[in-house]
């Protein structure tokens, strides 16, 4: 029996083949790792959304308890008397989770002015056109002793008079109507935002849902 000897084309072939094995199962590994990686920053950024979502509307309700507690806002509307939750003083800049800044109040640029060019999508009701007051503010592992809510994102609440009371003065609530503005921040610029409008119970009326007002609406919208 004779021997044959495999020539150079025939091994070439043989390395050629497997090269392209190697580059192909490199591809379909990358492949995998990419889409794995994409799978779990989508997941993330899932959780993260309805985290901030949650946080916005906590923020808001927490903000209505205490508005229906104040028997007269007044003083709300005026900036005179703010929230129990607050984190210091609103002027001055604060430094969120990863260290992002950011100015709440006053003027501009901050997130008060903001919110007064662009809440409600920035109508004007002329001298109605609602004045807006920062009410809350703070990070939300504060709404309860330390360690039980582990959480990086920041709440801010503002308040104003209903744009359509007539009375010409966004500064006095004539209606017991009042609209609530909450924002939830996170990192990398993550941010969810809630609109609501409340009137006070009035006395005869049936029990509100919550405790002395009625929400007349209540909204998350996007900017």
């Amino acid at each position: 029996m004779v021997a044959r000897s495999i020539g150079s084309s025939e091994r070439g072939a043989a390395l050629l083949i497997v090269i392209t094995l190697v580059l192909m199962l490199g591809a379909i590994s990358a492949a995998v790792a990419i889409a794995s990686r994409t799978e779990t920053l989508l997941a993330a950024g899932f959780r993260q959304g309805r985290e901030t979502a949650y946080a916005a509307e906590g923020a808001v309700a927490l903000a209505v308890r205490e508005l229906a507690s104040i028997s007269e806002w007044n003083a709300v509307l005026t900036g005179a008397v703010t929230a129990s939750f607050t984190d210091g003083a609103a002027i001055g800049t604060k430094t969120l989770f990863g260290g992002e800044p950011v100015t709440l109040c006053c003027g501009r640029p901050s997130a008060t002015d903001d919110v007064q060019q662009r809440a409600f999508g920035g109508r004007d009701w002329g001298d109605d056109t609602p004045q807006w007051q920062i009410f809350a503010w703070g990070p939300v592992a504060r709404w309860l002793p330390a360690g039980r809510i582990d959480s990086a994102l920041y709440v801010t609440v503002w308040v104003a008079d209903d744009g359509e009371d007539g009375d010409r003065n966004p500064f006095a609530d004539s209606n017991g109507i009042l609209l609530v503005h909450g924002q939830a921040r996170g990192p990398a610029g993550s941010r969810r935002i809630l609109e609501a409008a409340i009137r006070r119970q009035t006395i005869g009326e049936p029990a509100a849902p919550g405790p002395g007002v009625h929400v007349l609406t209540w909204q998350e919208i996007r900017w």
